[in-house]
């Protein structure tokens, strides 16, 4: 993904990887309920509803479905404690307000705990908010590694899941 394109041409393109997307609340990490009636679960990967959604409203953030696009997504608060740990391998990144976010493959029958560690969170049944979204604190989200994300680590699966 290029790093420096705006919020409707960065939710597309997650669409285009088939990645399942919702708007959320300007400044928010909240689904924005006048455009999803139930949050992640009516994320889509269809062009025209995005197009809509940034219609309506130009200033929405972006969220991502984990489960619906495939992907694990650990969650580093440094304020909560969270550091990167040696099961992390490079993969697709984005600096949030406070940490990171780290995307993974995974398959779709894996179940995940909710937490890793004190300040790792692990996103699966859910959403997170994506590059260029703000922060609540306004702080951009910002995608620090563009690689494709990679196959969950074997021994991070095994710490992370139940």
């Amino acid at each position: 993904m290029k790093l420096d394109i705006g919020s409707r041409e960065a939710a597309k393109e997650y669409a285009h990887k088939g990645w399942a997307v919702l708007p959320l609340l300007p400044g928010k990490k909240d689904p924005h309920f006048d455009l999803v009636q139930r949050a992640y679960l009516s994320a889509t990967t269809d062009q025209t509803l995005i197009n809509f959604w940034f219609d309506y409203d130009e200033n929405i953030n972006i969220g991502i479905a984990c489960y619906q696009s495939g992907i694990v997504v650990f969650d580093i608060d440094y304020r909560n404690g969270g550091e990167l740990l040696p099961e992390f391998e490079p993969t697709y990144t984005v600096q949030t307000g406070d940490g990171l976010h780290m995307y993974y493959t995974a398959d779709q029958s894996t179940v995940f705990r909710g937490k890793l560690n004190d300040g790792i969170d692990i996103k699966w049944k859910g959403y997170v908010a994506a590059a260029p979204s703000i922060h609540p604190s306004g702080a951009t989200y910002k995608v620090i590694d563009d690689r494709n994300p990679v196959a969950l680590p074997n021994q991070l699966r095994e710490l992370a899941t139940k």
